[in-house]
Order: structure tokens, then sequence, then C-alpha cells
């Protein structure tokens, strides 16, 4: 069997063949960022399955001192005592998901930006497509695929000792049957190939270019993510020879010099003041085609290296075989203590956890990594939220005060909900009774579907504005939502101590209908007004990224420096002085709650939390501000024209939220009729109790 192709089949090909090929390479980069994306919700379901707590924190910020809030997150030494007695075990394993998931981020970065180096606009919702309201229909019971890589049923039983028998690409809890899967898609290729039953091999490892291919036909199953990066490279290299004898090679032909490039991790700002990669170029622009070639080869090198452990071959030349992860492709540990500073909940400098998570793990594979927690797996050290419901706190009041009550707690001088109140909404969400003492199955099933639907929501909030953001300079990385989707995914298995079922679809909007985004806060006339939480149609987590404009959003003011089309909203206020905030200043202007005016440029988590404190901010001059203010707007018409309004909002650093919100959604019924009762704020509802704030 070939390893490789010919030299004829790459280095003399018939040019008429160019077309062919070129559908070729844009069918196999996309299936390259499908499955990078693919591997994201998966991890990230069971990183955040993994019971704990966590606090909330940020600079020169005491706002949650003292609070702990259910959920994991990454911690330095995770061998020390932890917040709230995390297990140590837990602890680790969570560093070691997060510094994979964080580096799958990268891959999918990586392999988006060779897409558009190549001239292809990469896209993000293939595996939950807006016709299938955002649901993720990949991840199943009953799939035995990893979408373009291999069917384990056409797997031995067992090799290398993971078990492929009864293996299913599902979404689950942090266990041994799912560490199998992870192991199964980080494989190394002697792996990949090894577990391959020998009458099924055929169907996989395909050799580029793919003989009797032709556009629109499905591509051939790889085998392994490295052989689809391989077959890519391969693919790049083919040479046309032209009747006088010139020579082109298909990345030649199809090169972008100007393409958009886009960059999360070697940016350098204020705020992120270091590449992370300090020897990696991330991106691909303006070079010459054959340094611009070499560099994509280092990129699809650094997506192979970081996980399976070995870097593609070049065509007729020797692998490399398995190594630890080269220093080149592991981010800088002084750029990542930068980059991420860490400070205690009130709000003093602190050891990075995000810095030690990375760096602790950076030299070992992702394969190596799922190897270590294989081991603690099977010693049993490793407690998730199903286990903790079941076994460690059995019963309807599984939440105690003492449980969300860090050392100083009574020292947070904000009037935030009571630890109290958080730990009864958390058991009465999971636990809802009736007159009679039992449990409402009903209710409580249905407080789960929109668990899960809030879940899907915010995902489909970062993969729709990523859609964009390789498409459209002036869209940005939705950065808040990311952090946000992590929230809505552990406070399901929190909560229920079930999985975020991603499988379970937004409700599809109707044309020309008005959504509000949280409690009570609904600009529809003679609507009934929804006392629990946002418009079901509408959950999202669009924090900064948003495209909920006249969605009611009760976003929390902050800097929103990704919305880069939208026209002014807000005003800041500076030494008693109203400056008139937009586009274009040296710093962007803020969201507008309840009310914001612009598509990709508010800032409402949905569901707000009850505990959301306006952080502290600084004003378009990148001053530090106390207090800002912002326009009011309406919304008339069936395409909801937007209509500014008398009068103003204040908000100041402390204030909560949706109090803020709820005074913007007052004004703006109080214009459409001041006669009007002045509605009655409704008392907080268990799910905004239960959602912890983000920073």
């Amino acid at each position: 069997m070939k390893t490789q192709a010919d030299k004829k089949d790459l280095f003399d090909r018939d040019p008429s063949l160019f077309e062919t090929d070129k559908a070729a390479v844009e069918a196999i980069v996309q299936a390259a960022v499908n499955v990078e994306l693919f591997t994201i919700p998966l991890y990230m379901t069971s990183l955040y399955s993994i019971q704990g707590v966590h606090t909330i924190t940020g600079k020169k910020s005491d706002l949650y001192q003292g609070r702990l809030w259910p959920g994991m997150a990454p911690m330095f030494r995770p061998d020390i005592p932890q917040p709230g007695g995390n297990i140590p075990e837990n602890a680790k394993a969570f560093n070691t998901i997060f510094s994979v998931f964080i580096e799958e981020m990268l891959h999918l970065q990586l392999a988006s930006n060779v897409a558009t180096a190549l001239g292809i606009t990469p896209k993000f919702t293939e595996l939950s497509p807006k016709s299938g309201n955002y649901a993720w229909t990949c991840y199943s019971p009953t799939s035995t695929v990893i979408p373009g890589i291999i069917d384990f049923q056409d797997c031995k039983p067992v090799s290398n000792g993971v078990n492929y028998a009864d293996m299913k690409v599902k979404i689950d809890e942090l266990n041994l049957s799912q560490n199998d899967l992870f192991l199964a898609i980080e494989a190394p290729e002697e792996e990949a190939k090894a577990r391959v039953k020998e009458s099924e091999l055929y169907k996989y490892f395909p050799i580029a270019p793919f003989k009797g291919w032709k556009k629109g036909d499905a591509l051939p199953m790889f085998g392994s993510i490295g052989q689809m990066y391989q077959c890519l490279w391969d693919y790049l290299d083919i040479t046309y020879k032209d009747a006088e004898g010139v020579e082109t090679t298909l990345w030649e032909k199809m090169y972008q010099p100007a393409s958009l490039q886009q960059d999360i991790f070697n940016t350098v700002s204020s705020g992120h003041p270091y590449k992370e990669f300090q020897q990696l170029d991330t991106t691909v622009s303006g070079w010459l085609p054959e340094k611009a070639k070499e560099l994509v080869f280092r990129l699809i090198c650094a997506i192979t290296d970081q996980g399976e452990g070995a870097g593609i071959k070049k065509n007729l030349r020797a692998s490399t075989g398995l190594q630890a992860v080269s220093p080149v492709n592991q981010a800088s540990d002084t750029a990542l203590k930068a980059d991420y500073p860490s400070y205690t909940d009130a709000g003093n400098p602190a050891p990075s956890s995000h810095a030690f998570a990375r760096y602790d793990n950076g030299a070992q594979d992702h394969y190596e990594r799922f190897e270590e927690i294989r081991d603690d797996l099977k010693s049993g050290k490793i407690v998730t939220w199903p286990t903790w419901h079941k076994t460690v706190r059995p019963g309807p009041n599984k939440w105690t005060a003492q449980d969300l009550m860090g050392p100083d707690y009574d020292k947070n001088k904000y009037n935030l909900p009571s630890a109290e109140d958080v730990s009864g909404a958390l058991n009465r969400l999971n636990n809802p009774l009736l007159s009679d003492g039992s449990v409402d199955t009903a209710k409580r099933d249905a407080s789960y579907k929109q668990f899960c639907e809030i879940a899907t929501g915010a995902i489909a909030g970062i993969t729709t504005v990523l859609d964009q953001y390789w498409a459209n300079s002036a869209v940005g990385f939705p950065y808040p939502s990311m952090g946000g989707s992590g929230d809505r995914l552990m406070m399901c298995w929190a909560v229920f101590g079930q999985l975020p079922d991603l499988s379970v679809g937004v409700q599809p909007r109707k044309a020309n209908t008005l959504y509000h985004a949280c409690q009570g806060m609904n600009l529809n006339e003679n609507a009934p007004v929804d006392n629990v939480c946002a418009s079901a149609e509408v959950y999202h987590n669009c924090r900064g990224s948003n495209s909920c404009k006249a969605e009611g959003g009760c976003g929390f003011v902050q800097l929103v420096g990704q919305s880069k089309t939208c026209s002014s909203s807000v005003k800041a206020v500076q030494g008693g002085t109203t400056v008139q905030g937009g586009c274009g200043l040296p710093k962007p202007p803020y969201s507008a709650p309840a009310d914001n005016m612009c598509g990709s440029f508010g800032g409402c988590a949905v569901p707000i939390s009850a505990s959301q404190i306006y952080p502290p901010f600084t004003d378009q001059q990148g001053k530090p501000a106390t207090v800002g203010a912002m326009e009011l707007n309406d919304f008339t018409g069936p395409k909801h024209n937007v209509t500014n309004i008398p009068g103003q909002v204040i908000f100041k650093y402390g204030d909560f939220v949706y109090d803020i919100a709820w005074e913007a959604y007052t004004k703006v019924l109080q214009n459409r009729d001041a006669e009007a009762p002045v509605p009655v704020k409704p008392p907080v509802s268990d799910i905004r109790l239960a959602f912890p704030p983000s920073t």
C-alpha cells in the first residue's frame, strides 16, 4: 500500500485537472475547520462536568469578594489547598483539559487562516446549521463517526488500551469511555492505522491527489487528523507544467497574499502585551508565495505536533516520529503570565492560573495529556457533577449556603443576593416542589430543557459570529462569549447533574418579531410579560459580539472594541461634561442595556445574573471612569426602526445591571405613553439567581 503519491502524480500534473484539485483543497480545508471546531464543544462539555467551585476576580475589583460559584476554573498549583475544598485531582484534570481546549481554539484559528490564504471563506455552522436551530446532531448516543476521519465500527475492539467496541461520539461527563473517545480523536498516526481492521483499511488514509475524485464528491475518510493535513499539504505541493514548460504549484495558483487573517493569540495590546507563541507566526499574508507556503507548513505542523505529537512530513521526506511538542509550538510562560494576570476575589495580584494551566501542560501533546487523565479516572479520584449529585450530595437540598461562602464572605460590601438565596435557587431549579411536597417533574424537565437551549444558544452566539469574523474585517472576535458559554454548559451540570444536551436547538425566530433578552422587559405592545427569563428564541451569550439589535438586551456595560461598524449609541460622563461617543474614537463607547441600538454591539449575556454589577470601566480616552450615560432608543414598525428618544440613563460602577436595564426599559414605555402605569419590576427569578456574573 502506498504511503505517498508517485512523483508524477504530484510534480507533473496535467494542468486541465487544476479546477478539480482546487475543489479538493477547498473541501479538505473546510473539513479541517469542521473537525477542529467539532472538538471544542465536545471537550468543553466534559471539562465543565468536573465538580468544584470558583471565585470571580478582577483587577482592582472586590465586587465578588468572599463569594464562590458553581464550577471549576483554571487553578495555580492544583496540588495545594484550593478554594472551597476543590479536589486536587479535579483541579489537575480541569487544568489539563482546559489547556487542550485553548489549543484547539488555536488550531481552529490556524486552519481558518490557511483557508483565507487560499481564497476560501471558512464556515463555522456546518455542524450546527441555522436550518437545524443550531443543534449539534454530530454528537449522538448512537453515532460512531468522527466527521471526515473515522467510523469506529471499522476499528478493532481494543487498540493500544483504548476500547473501540462500544465507543460512541457523544457529549458526556468526564469518564473512562469519554476519555477513550478523546484519545481516539488525538491518536498518533501509527496508532490510528493500527486500530483499523485489516478488512476496512481500504476506506482510509487516502493518497493525494484522490484518484477518480471530482468536485461535488464526498471526501474519502482520512483515518486520522494527521492524514487529513498530510493530504492538504500534498495537494498544495502539486506542480503543473504549461505548454512552454513553466512550472506552477497549486499553492501559487490559489494563494491570496492580501487575505483577511485573524489572530487572537499573537496580537499585542495594552491588555495583552506579548505574543503568546513567541516562535510561531500565527498568520499568513503579505509574503511571497514560497515564504508563505513555508509558514503554512509550519502552521499545519503546529496543529499536528500539539495534537498527536508529530508534524506532518513534506513530500518524499522521512517522518520525524512521535516526540515531545517542539518548543517552537509551545506558548511562552513569561508571555502567558503577562497576558493573563490573576487576582484574588479582593482584587489583589495573584499567581496566574491561566498561565500555569497552559504552560504546565504545553510540552505534552494532547494524546499524552489524555493518557494521564485516564490513570486518574481509573483510580476513581476524579469527581464529576453527576457523581456529586447521586452519591456525594444526594437528596433534594444538595446545595448549602456554606458551599458558596469563601473566607471573606462577610467582607463583601455590595448588596449581592445572599449565599442562601443562590443555593436555594440552585435547589429549587433541580427539585421544584408541588404543594404536597413531591417533586414537580414537569417543571423540572422544562427547566432542564431551558438550560439546554441556553447552552446551544450560547455556542451559536459564537459560531454565527465566526461565520462573519473571517469574512469581514469589521467583525470582532467574540472573546467574552467564549467564557460565558462555559458558564452555560457548567451550570447545567451543576444544577441538574445532567449533561447540557447540545442536540436541543434554540427555538426558531419569527420574522418582524421584537424579542426581549431578559426577565420582564418586553417592549412588544399587548404582549404577555415573561417574568422568568428572555424570549426563548434569543438565548445567546453575546457579550461584546451580539447581533441582538432591538431585542431589549439587558446587557451590562463594557468596552466593546470588537464592534467596529456601529454608530454612536452611548455617552460617557467625564468631569461633569457629557461627551458624545461613537466610532473612530481611541476607545469604543459602551453598550447600552435594555435597548441596545446596533447589531454586534451589545453586551447582554442571556440570562443576566442577578449578581451582575457594573465592573470598573474606562472612558473613551482610556482613563478610569465611575459614571457613564446612555442614550435611550425605541423601536417601531415591523423592521424595528430605531428612534432616539429624550433622556438618558446614568450608570455607575457598583450599580446592578438589571436595575439600570429596568430603568431604561421603563423610560421607553413612559415615552410611549406618559399616562400608562409603570410596570412593577418582577421578583428575581431562580435562573437569574443561579447563574454566576460575568467579569
